[in-house]
């Protein structure tokens, strides 16, 4: 045992990094137990764990674009990582929930349950997409901060009101997932229609700027990539929104 020990010893750094290899890692294996398939013997606990990680992968989307749009305004590299690892994340957890709703799907579910699964399949998909769009934002913030590009005061002040509708309709798109809230879910689609008109408008605004003189070409490819990403975060919630309410009313 003593040379066994002895020679182990200048091993240390090898066996402690295959003893991490071979342990899951604390946040897969909240997801596989909180997806687990012996659940399925109890299809409302198991449509109520899909809920739970459904929520979750909504709130990451949001935080995900959240973070995205801070970095426009100062470009940080930990929180571009960040951005990426909640992409990641939806990615799981959108992979793993399909697989879980679809086995689900075949069970004998009471009315309410079926709701609930009809939502969760119909959306989930949109709100991975939420986040695809969050690291657009980070990677056009990137280009900023690569080709030293700064908007002017009075782009930046457009941008941050049309920033703070988009923050707005994910925040009430998560709330309405989170408690499948109908009435919540209803007031989306209103903001949505908001953000596309604030779009509409800084595009015209930039277009006079540029006519006139006052901002380059290349300030617009990186411009027209963040309004692009967040018209169509807005789209993502609004269909999210309409499903809540047409599978509240039978009609999906």
């Amino acid at each position: 045992n003593i040379a066994a020990t002895a020679i182990l010893l200048p091993l240390n750094g090898v066996l402690v990094k295959l003893a991490t290899l071979s342990v899951p890692d604390d946040r897969q294996e909240e997801k596989t137990e909180l997806l687990d398939e012996r659940l399925l013997g109890t299809p409302a606990v198991a449509i109520q764990r899909a809920h739970e990680i459904a929520v979750r992968m909504a709130e990451d989307s949001a935080e995900a674009m959240t973070l995205a749009m801070g970095l426009t305004r100062e470009f940080d590299s930990k929180t571009m990582e960040q951005v990426l690892a909640l992409e990641d994340s939806t990615d799981r957890y959108e992979d793993a929930l399909g697989t879980y709703l679809v086995k689900l799907s075949g069970i004998n579910l009471t009315v309410a349950d079926n709701r609930i699964l009809n939502t969760l399949l119909y959306t989930i998909s949109d709100i991975e997409r939420i986040a695809d769009h969050a690291v657009s934002v980070g990677r056009a913030a990137l280009e900023m901060e690569e080709k030293k590009i700064h908007f002017s005061q009075q782009a930046q002040s457009e941008l941050a009101v049309l920033e703070r509708a988009v923050s707005d309709i994910l925040s009430r798109t998560v709330d309405a997932y989170r408690g499948f809230d109908r009435n919540l879910a209803m007031k989306v689609e209103p903001q949505e229609q908001v953000v596309d008109a604030l779009v509409r408008e800084v595009k015209s605004r930039h277009i006079r700027r540029l006519r006139d003189g006052l901002c380059s070409v290349e300030y617009g490819f990186v411009l027209e990539d963040l309004l692009t990403a967040f018209e169509r975060s807005a789209d993502h919630c609004s269909n999210v929104a309409v499903c809540l309410i047409e599978v509240h009313a039978n009609e999906y």
